[in-house]
């Protein structure tokens, strides 16, 4: 298709690429190209350097943190046993957009539960295990990325933070597993014991946030 030239709505008929793009000035790899619906990229030395969507603007040079992603659990849910466990509706979800990109993952958790129940929280990518403690090896107490004690009518909040080199462009969903001591039971976001006598036994929320941080 031939380039079209208008008054009203501009140049059109040629799309270009982020090698080749479709708006130069003497450097033919360096410019603008249109390359799908309601997509604008720019690029230098053949290189797409940033993306503007409908969705908004992302690619290198913008800024380390590239985009966020966060889910908030405001229900609540419990296990029992020593075996980690999804906590139910806890994950998030990021495509990095570079192989070279990091992902940063902050999780809070908010929890009780039976007195000395011991709760212990391990961090996944997938079905891979990311950040764990090595004390311990080869005896019989469960390694995780971080633990916490309980008490039956109080909430305690556990922290978790873990920076990523997943070294992909595919979705990734990370996911937070929980396990207890014997057969002790864990609540998140609730205590394990409600009275309406007492103000402290509150409902709350948990979260997990994903960035991805340009390298």
């Amino acid at each position: 298709m031939s380039i079209q030239i208008n008054g009203t709505t501009g140049i059109s008929g040629v799309a270009g690429s982020v090698s080749a793009p479709m708006l130069t000035g003497d450097d033919a790899n360096c410019g603008i190209s249109f390359p799908a619906a309601d997509t604008i990229k720019f690029s230098t030395g053949g290189v797409e350097r940033m993306q503007i969507t409908d969705s908004g603007v992302s690619g290198t040079g913008l800024g380390k943190i590239l985009q966020v992603v966060s889910t908030t659990k405001t229900d609540t849910s419990s296990m029992t046993g020593e075996t980690p466990t999804d906590i139910a509706g806890f994950t998030v979800t990021i495509t990095p957009s570079s192989t070279s990109s990091k992902i940063m993952i902050f999780a809070c958790i908010n929890h009780g539960g039976t007195s000395a129940g011991y709760p212990g929280f391990n961090l996944f990518r997938g079905t891979t295990e990311i950040c764990k403690g090595t004390y311990g090896t080869g005896s019989n107490r469960n390694l995780t990325t971080g633990a916490s004690n309980v008490d039956s009518y109080k909430l305690t909040s556990s922290i978790l933070h873990f920076l990523d080199s997943p070294n992909t462009t595919s979705a990734i969903t990370y996911k937070v597993q929980m396990s207890t001591y014997g057969s002790q039971v864990v609540w998140i976001n609730r205590p394990l014991s409600v009275s309406s006598s007492y103000n402290y036994t509150m409902g709350t929320t948990s979260t997990i946030t994903a960035q991805e941080v340009a390298a």
